[in-house]
């Protein structure tokens, strides 16, 4: 890969060199000939802004940070510091995060962790140019999983992981061959396997991580050359711990303290608030920070699979409240807000793609021609319902690779389908109960009657046997039987027909409610009508 030149490091060169021509020997003195103070921080005046990495990561994070730090460097940030307390997220959001981060040349890049990057938040916080702790911080123990929020924790198989582990891999060791790090501890953070020593060749010389095999060819306890390391040090406190070998136990994943990655090279220092922060790197007292806006927040809640469960119940009740109740509008409008949510959600989290909604919406449309132009109920109508939850279970499902999306079923294509049919039909199943809710108890609410008509009254014929009425049904619908249309007819309606509430479809037109009509066709359940015109 192309090598990064960092453009605001030279700008802070040439700015310290004119100082240098001014100032003389006490500028020398006190800055190293990089523009950094010998300490490794850089000139009073840096201007940098924080931006915060909190919980799950995925493509609203992404979009989130993309807007903070073009946000910050117009109000004139060189430095941006990512402040990260996250259990991980989405690989392929941590993929792109991390490319975007590696191509900010006009910045530079600290990962602060605070207190946790775990994960692909490890994966970040090794993209940046520099990494630095809080006490108490940890980081590492990146290995690729699959969270179902039905069913928890998915194994991986073999070639899975080997597909999924390949980005990853690569990933860390292009930080690790970028920013200095240990290829062998990186490798370490995402695959087991490895059994890893820290040693060095006699007190205070050279030191290197070892698998075993070399580890035993290095470390000769006659001649004394090469040895484990056995101490490390909180470069914060002073204090002195011994330390445990192996670094890394061959069925352990790489996860490291502060203490650790200070020691091991993986952070620069142990920093806890933001005074020590403009402290080390000398940055400026105005130290802005920038959270997730109300709108990325509230997408990243919505697309959580509870929350688009009650949102597919929604979409479910607003249409059938609709149906009940035509003229109404407030069930569709209902119905219509909810599926904009259910779908928009995933959109803007990645998760879902162009397709998907357009397959929602060439379904509803299809649905829309057949209650509203063709009479009955057929072909456009059944297709139409299919693409509709066609569309809705594909929003759960990730993409996979190629040009052509042809599914191969991998884990995470399973897992994803049965995550939207879970959800899917148990928003229905919802749905459903909140239907006969509806039914029960909205018509005794004042004011609410009219959006869901009252169950019709049955006709009691014959004595009391036992305290109860014999119901007996009215006779049934015939054709050439007239009425009257209880709500308007778009075509599907309510009419009263031989005194009883019948539910109708109007032939080829709208019918306004309180119309005469009559009955032409009578097929099974359905009931087709039309208008009586008075000469």
């Amino acid at each position: 890969m192309q090598p990064r030149f960092d453009s605001a490091r030279s700008r802070r060169c040439a700015a310290l060199f004119a100082f240098a021509a001014v100032a003389g020997l006490f500028a020398g003195a006190v800055m190293g000939a990089d523009g950094e103070r010998a300490d490794g921080a850089s000139s009073k005046d840096t201007h940098a802004a924080i931006v915060t990495i909190k919980d799950e990561i995925n493509d609203v994070t992404l979009i989130s940070m993309k807007r903070r730090i073009d946000q910050s460097r117009e109000a004139g940030a060189t430095v941006i510091v990512l402040e990260l307390d996250t259990p991980g997220g989405l690989v392929s959001s941590a993929l792109d995060i991390c490319t975007y981060l590696k191509n900010l040349t006009d910045l530079k890049t600290i990962a602060w962790v605070r207190p946790s990057a775990f994960s692909a938040g490890s994966m970040i916080a090794l993209a940046c140019d520099e990494v630095v702790m809080t006490s108490a911080s940890k980081m590492g123990d990146c290995a690729p999983i699959i969270i179902s929020a039905t069913e928890g924790l998915k194994e991986l198989g073999k070639t899975e992981r080997a597909k999924v582990e390949s980005p990853i891999l690569k990933e860390f060791r292009d930080s690790a061959h970028r920013r200095g790090y240990d290829a062998l501890m990186c490798e370490s953070m995402v695959r087991l396997g490895n059994e890893i020593w820290w040693i060095e060749n006699g007190p205070g010389g050279e030191r290197k991580f070892a698998l075993t095999d070399e580890k035993e060819e290095l470390v000769d306890e006659e001649q004394g050359a090469w040895q484990l390391v056995e101490t490390i040090t909180n470069t914060k406190t002073g204090e002195e711990y011994d330390l445990p070998q192996p670094v890394v136990e061959e069925h352990d994943l790489l996860t490291l303290t502060q203490t650790e990655a200070v020691a091991f090279g993986f952070a620069k220092a142990i920093i806890d608030n933001e005074n020590e922060l403009k402290s080390y790197y000398g940055l400026a007292d105005s130290l802005a920070r920038t959270e997730p806006n109300w709108s990325e927040a509230l997408a990243d809640f919505l697309s959580s699979p509870i929350v688009r469960m009650l949102l597919m119940m929604l979409i479910a009740l607003g249409v059938y409240a609709e149906f009940q109740a035509p003229g109404h509008f407030v069930g569709g409008s209902v119905a219509l807000v909810a599926l904009i949510i259910f779908v928009a959600a995933p959109y803007l989290t990645g998760l879902a793609d162009g397709w998907e909604i357009l397959l929602i919406v060439f379904g509803a449309v299809l649905l829309a021609i057949e209650l509203f132009v063709i009479p009955g109920f057929g072909i456009a109508g059944i297709l139409g319902i299919m693409l509709i939850f066609v569309g809705f279970i594909a929003t759960f499902v990730p993409a996979e690779p190629g040009p052509v999306w042809i599914p191969q079923f991998h884990q995470a294509t399973t897992l994803g389908l049965k995550t939207g049919l879970k959800v899917t039909f148990g928003g229905l199943g919802l749905g459903i109960v909140g239907m006969w809710i509806l039914n029960r108890y909205l018509p005794r609410i004042p004011g609410a009657r009219g959006l869901i008509l009252s169950p019709a009254a049955e006709t009691a014929i014959g004595g009391q046997s036992g305290g109860a009425f014999t119901m007996i049904e009215s006779p049934p619908v015939a054709v050439g039987d007239a009425g009257k249309a209880v709500t308007t007819l778009r075509p599907a309606g309510k009419a009263r027909i031989n005194g009883r509430r019948v539910d109708v479809i109007a032939q080829g037109t709208v019918i306004e409610g309180e119309a005469e009509i009559e009955v032409i066709e009578v097929s099974g359940g359905r009931v087709v009508v039309r208008e009586i015109t008075k000469a």
